[in-house]
């Protein structure tokens, strides 16, 4: 069993962060939550550092610019950094989104079996997802970052429970610093940065595994109790309509619910579903 490291980048509601610590703990327990407060909410970092004290709970000192759609990679390089530097003892770092809540155990044996999750979904200019743009293949940096992992063109994948050994993750941090910013670059590349690396570590034989969590703000399926209790026994399927021009879910119309261990969305606010999952910890 692998001990995880969820980088979670937060920007409002302290109260509904404390109760995401609460769900990880519950579903995940034995973990460490590194929080990266933007600098957008710093009026409500040192509520952020009240609220959500505890052991396994790290307050990224730095307070890095998020803006919506533009860019949030760096956050999680920074929570990586930090926790790094804390000597925090952990084996598999886990990207999560402060709307999204854990619904089942298993996470980290799950995990544990792969160096790397994540979807990879190959730049192809016939598909009308967003981000496969070439004047986001062709910046000078895009194009620095490919070179240096030997690529023609970069993949995409959702960016809701990714994850990557604590190895790997270092090579990627390294990456990323040497070719982007700490701060926003104008599209959602952390749609495209691990993406990218599990795709070149499946090259070479690497075995990728899925992300972890469900998501429906590409597709229309409906994130309810049902919904849930589906992705709690983990067989079958669900199914939904994709979006236009968003990105295609690697869950929906798959058998593939034994490695779905959070959904997303869950709103940032008291909720029939937020009530539903919240019931499940007892």
């Amino acid at each position: 069993m692998s001990r995880l490291l969820f980088s979670l980048p937060v920007h409002e509601r302290p109260d509904i962060v404390r109760e995401q610590i609460r769900n990880i703990d519950y579903f995940c327990p034995g973990s460490v939550i590194c929080l990266h407060v933007s600098a957008i909410a710093l009026g409500e970092k040192e509520t952020f550092r009240a609220l959500c004290a505890a052991d396994n709970v790290l307050i990224n000192p730095q307070s890095h610019e998020t803006l919506w759609s533009a860019g949030i990679m760096h956050a999680h390089i920074s929570n990586f950094l930090y926790a790094m530097e804390a000597d925090v003892a952990f084996d598999k770092i886990v990207l999560i989104s402060s709307n999204e809540l854990l619904v089942k155990p298993g996470l980290a044996d799950y995990v544990g079996a792969y160096d790397i999750g994540s979807q990879m979904e190959v730049f192809d200019t016939s598909n009308d997802w967003g981000v496969f743009r070439q004047d986001y293949l062709h910046t000078p940096a895009m194009q620095g970052f490919l070179s240096a992992l030997g690529l023609p063109l970069f993949f995409g994948g959702q960016a809701e429970g990714q994850f990557a050994s604590r190895r790997i993750f270092s090579q990627l941090a390294r990456a990323f610093t040497d070719h982007f910013p700490m701060g926003p670059i104008g599209f959602p590349i952390e749609e495209v940065i691990l993406p990218t690396f599990a795709a070149r570590f499946a090259m070479t034989g690497v075995t990728v595994g899925l992300p972890i969590t469900l998501c429906n703000y590409c597709n229309n399926l409906e994130m309810n109790a049902d919904t849930v209790d589906t992705v709690r026994k983990g067989k079958g399927a669900v199914f939904a309509r994709r979006i236009p021009r968003a990105l295609r879910s690697p869950h929906i119309g798959a058998s593939v619910l034994d490695t779905v261990f959070s959904v997303k969305r869950v709103p940032r606010e008291a909720c029939a579903l937020r009530d539903y999952i919240n019931g499940l910890m007892v």
